[in-house]
């Protein structure tokens, strides 16, 4: 026994050390850097540690492979006024199809408010306005292959806007979670943002050029600018999760306690390897306290994350409402605000 706890100990720590193995930046390389905002307030609260944890309709987001957790029809929204002003929604279904696997569709969006362009000749604004804006609209799918492994899958289509010029393709996310019976042990591994690469076209692309402009009668001709085609930030995330007290921990024993510690190690392809460190108390699995630290993040943003959950039925049907509080230093803080429902 003793030797299995150091086995889950030892892995708790690589993922961590792990996280700052790297010092390379990447930053920079890569578009459509609104799918890295945290679907859920949970996985908001637990610090981006949700990999293994993920068993909801956000999981779309994180892990495809745990909504096939979901044993009911289960619906969920969530919405925060994130940095800058930038306004960002999920919303997601999740359908059971048999007894061992589960379909879901979701959808995310980020808007801003108008902004007015500005100058140097006019760097108060030149009366004219532009707007940002993002969406992925995806279709998951989620199958047991043994009574301790689940895998699943989304295909996506991501769009991205600013102004008159747009770029979008398809993406794939995979995953898996694997119960080891130990604990309460569960791994994970997850890729997401997988696809092709974006290119910025529009209306403002459209050019004139002389080809020859050293012969004399020579017109313009029609032109287009040429854009950079840029990487979608794929992300290879690694999990692990331990019900240190109650729970599935055959040792420390609760029926109305659970104490589950979380930790993520995730590679982005335009960013260092990082690491997601979360732990949350549920009590009579009503009442859920959760908190989370980032490792190897840039300095001064995304530090301390904190929140809390509650569950309750009415009339028959289940929902459950969550809180993330995250800390983004210079960039002060964000709130956001879930709520989910199981029919």
């Amino acid at each position: 026994m003793k030797n299995r706890i150091l086995v889950i100990v030892a892995l708790l720590l690589a993922i961590v050390v792990a996280a700052h193995a790297q010092t390379f930046s990447r930053v920079g390389t890569s578009m459509a850097q609104f799918l890295k905002i945290p679907a859920g307030a949970r996985g908001a609260a637990l610090g981006g540690a949700y990999a293994a944890a993920s068993e909801d309709v956000y999981a779309m987001a994180w892990n495809p492979a745990g909504i096939g957790r979901i044993r009911d029809v289960s619906l969920g929204g969530t919405y925060n006024t994130y940095i800058a002003d930038i306004k960002y929604s999920f919303v997601g279904v999740s359908i059971p199809v048999d007894a061992s696997s589960s379909f879901g569709v979701s959808a995310m969006f980020i808007t801003t408010d108008p902004i007015e362009i500005t100058t140097i000749e006019q760097p108060n604004g030149t009366g004219t306005y532009y707007d940002y804006s993002g969406l992925v609209l995806g279709a998951s799918y989620s199958r047991w292959l043994t009574d301790r492994l689940t895998v699943g899958a989304t295909v996506k289509m991501i769009r991205e806007a600013i102004y008159r010029e747009d770029a979008s393709t398809l993406a794939f996310d995979i995953g898996s979670q694997f119960d080891t019976g130990l604990y309460g042990v569960r791994l994970a591994m997850a890729v997401t943002n997988f696809g092709g690469k974006m290119q910025l076209d529009g209306p403002d692309i459209n050019s004139t050029s002389n080809t020859n402009p050293n012969l004399q009668g020579t017109r313009d001709t029609d032109a287009k600018l040429r854009t950079i085609e840029w990487p979608l930030p794929m992300i290879f995330r690694m999990g692990i999760m331990m019900d240190v007290w109650g729970g599935n921990n055959e040792v420390i024993q609760s029926d109305m306690n659970r104490l589950t510690l979380i930790v993520d190690a995730n590679d982005p392809l335009d960013h260092n390897l990082r690491g997601n460190v979360g732990v949350e108390y549920e009590w009579n699995n009503l009442f859920a306290l959760r908190a989370g630290q980032h490792i190897n993040y840039d300095d001064n943003t995304l530090g301390i994350t904190f929140g809390g959950g509650l569950k309750l039925t009415s009339g028959g049907t289940k929902f459950s409402i969550d809180y993330a509080y995250q800390d983004f230093g210079i960039l002060n803080s964000v709130h956001q605000y879930t709520l989910s429902f199981y029919f």
